[in-house]
């Protein structure tokens, strides 16, 4: 008889209302590296009881070979559903993006299709990303295995298997030649990520295939 155990270490950062939720954070294996993983918002995920994303988040990343994660948001007002009037990238919640992205083995930007038709997501898309600027060859999004790109953990199609490829800049967030984290103008190519919201499960959309990673 085999018998195995282990211990989930958790840490997380709320404001002193706990409407605002900085950072999630999961070990597993102390002994291997940690991923940074930025979507839209965070909801009901917290010491003790996970969201379904945070779960997929945490299978996936177990079998990639990563000892934990820390899941972070661009935006850090807890809604299951977001008013999306209201998006703001706060300094508090920025420096702990910045923080948690200075030590992390890979940065995963997981936010899925929600920026595509709405111009206020779209901008707070770009006010990450340019602060995420000096990480930019670090940078990488969530790909299934027939080489599509661009998912929300919840995506069906990549629930049970993630290759981790690097960020391309998609057209719904293209301004200008000096927005480019890492790739020439000629080089983009639009993502068609997958989920709106962090809980809004909806109808899946594939996405378009990698020409460099198939």
């Amino acid at each position: 008889m085999l018998k195995e155990s282990g211990v989930m270490k958790t840490e997380v950062v709320f404001n002193e209302s706990r409407t605002e939720r900085f950072l999630l954070r999961k070990v597993w294996d102390e002994s291997k590296a940690i991923v940074s993983l930025i979507m839209l918002n965070p909801s009901s995920a917290e010491v003790v009881t996970i969201d379904m994303t945070v779960h997929y988040a945490i299978c996936n990343l177990y079998k990639l070979g990563y000892g934990g994660v820390e899941i972070l948001n661009m935006t850090s007002t807890i809604a299951s559903k977001l008013d999306t009037n209201n998006l703001i990238l706060s300094d508090e919640n920025l420096d702990y993006i910045l923080e948690s992205v200075k030590h992390s083995d890979k940065t995963i930007l997981a936010w899925g299709r929600c920026g595509e038709g709405n111009k206020k997501i779209s901008d707070l898309q770009m006010e990450v990303i340019r602060n995420l600027s000096p990480y930019k060859d670090n940078l990488f999004v969530i790909a299934s295995e027939s080489g599509e790109f661009g998912f929300h953990p919840l995506a069906p199609i990549i629930r049970y298997y993630w290759d981790l490829i690097p960020f391309v800049y998609p057209k719904h967030l293209k301004r200008n030649k000096e927005d480019l984290p890492n790739e020439s103008e000629k080089e983009i190519e639009e993502v068609m990520p997958d989920e709106p919201l962090e809980d809004e499960v909806k109808k899946p959309v594939k996405g378009r295939k990698s020409k460099k990673n198939i």
